[in-house]
């Protein structure tokens, strides 16, 4: 996806050499320079009104990234206390909540994962989660052990629950459209600004003119690429779901019961 970036910036440079070399051929262009200083005003306004878009949406569109990294951790916090505390249980009881956890953490790093990408979450894993949850309000203890397991998975199953609710809130996060279409249009301004002014097509303008469209092509690109938390190639990937299946295992060595049955592994998603 990074050869998307340097496709961007190759156009902003293809563009404003060919802008630049086809405007300053006119007589006004060539006689333009006589206004200078108030010229140059403006074209340091838009050049500085473009930064001022780029930075703000970077800005909050990695926040946002950030938060939406720190659900998918919690989520995967809590599916981890949530299978400890079914180890608790009688065999009989926590087996099932935790084949379902094992069932729920691949479909989120596999299937759900490619799915968020189009802004849509997993009906399955959805399903999965609830029938955990199910299995574990149907958990019955004697022993205050037992109960206190049972209050542990509870409380765990409602932050995994919690998160997963956050995590599509964060999938539906997007650059507001309408400051995106005026960085791309400052972005061009920009680029026309000088031969629409005053500015011949000698070789060192010609040069100047293509490594600040080639900036301006990468800016846009960018921003584009950091418009949707979970979109490719700098949102978020399921590393936590993946590190979540390891402990999985980890824990079943340490548990009595052993492992449940209806292991699966997580495979990395397209």
């Amino acid at each position: 996806m990074f050869g998307v970036g340097i496709l961007c910036a190759l156009v902003g440079a293809v563009g404003a050499f060919v802008l630049t070399w086809a405007l300053s051929r006119s007589e006004a262009s060539k006689q333009a320079h006589l206004e200078a200083p108030a010229l140059a005003f403006v074209g340091s306004a838009t050049l500085a009104l473009f930064v001022l878009t780029a930075a703000f949406l970077v800005a909050s569109s990695w926040q946002q990234r950030n938060a939406a990294s720190d659900h998918t951790y919690q989520e995967a916090r809590g599916l981890e206390s949530a299978y400890a505390a079914a180890g608790a249980l009688p065999a009989v009881q926590g087996q099932p909540v935790r084949r379902q956890l094992r069932a729920y953490v691949p479909e989120v790093a596999g299937p759900e994962w490619a799915l968020m990408r189009r802004q849509e979450m997993s009906p399955r894993a959805s399903r999965v989660l609830d029938q955990a949850r199910l299995s574990a309000a149907r958990a019955q203890g004697t022993s205050e052990e037992d109960k206190a397991a049972k209050e542990t998975l509870t409380i765990a199953l409602d932050t995994v629950t919690t998160a997963r609710n956050q995590r599509s809130s964060d999938m539906r996060w997007s650059v507001p459209d309408p400051i995106f279409y005026a960085l791309i249009a400052t972005a061009v301004l920009v680029v026309l600004f000088p031969a629409l002014v005053g500015i011949n097509a000698g070789p060192r303008h010609m040069l100047v003119m293509i490594m600040l469209g080639t900036v301006l092509g990468f800016g846009v690109y960018l921003v584009s690429s950091l418009q949707h938390s979970f979109a490719p190639p700098l949102g978020v990937e399921p590393d936590a779901y993946r590190q979540t299946l390891t402990r999985f295992d980890q824990l079943d060595v340490s548990t009595p019961h052993g492992p449940g049955p209806g292991r699966t592994g997580v495979g990395h998603s397209g």
